[in-house]
């Protein structure tokens, strides 16, 4: 078994929110195997392409991040990544650096395709179960 520590910072000031905003909350998650580290897989336009992670009845704190770049390592633009169930339901979308941190769980496939708007983008990822 191995430890997780994430910690989430949010802040901003009243000029640019109508309020300041400080928030920060860390965790401690208790992970076991399987697990990934940080990996990369490139997303194309056919989601059953990138799948991560595979199927399981667990639950498991999953990262992903747009790192902007396409399959060549050239700037991939405006090109987006949607983050979709194994049916192609699309549950967020990932512009250029953006990144997500969640638990997720799903029974039965619990698959978690990532499909680009166009062309290619690299996404790096990385998923842990929890204990």
């Amino acid at each position: 078994m191995a430890d997780l520590k994430p910690t989430l910072t949010l802040t901003g000031t009243q000029a640019d929110l109508g309020a300041t905003l400080s928030l920060s909350v860390d965790d401690t998650l208790s992970v076991v195997s399987p697990m990934q580290g940080v990996s990369k897989v490139t997303a194309t336009t056919t989601g059953a392409d990138s799948i991560i992670p595979p199927s399981a009845n667990a639950c498991r704190y999953v990262y992903i991040k747009h790192t902007g770049l396409n399959a060549a390592g050239s700037p991939s633009g405006a090109d987006k990544v949607e983050v979709e169930t194994a049916d192609g339901t699309a549950i967020m979308e990932l512009k250029s650096g953006e990144f997500a941190f969640f638990p997720h769980f799903a029974q039965g496939t619990g698959l978690i395709q990532l499909e680009a708007s166009a062309n290619t983008v690299q996404v790096e990822y990385a998923y842990f179960t929890r204990a």
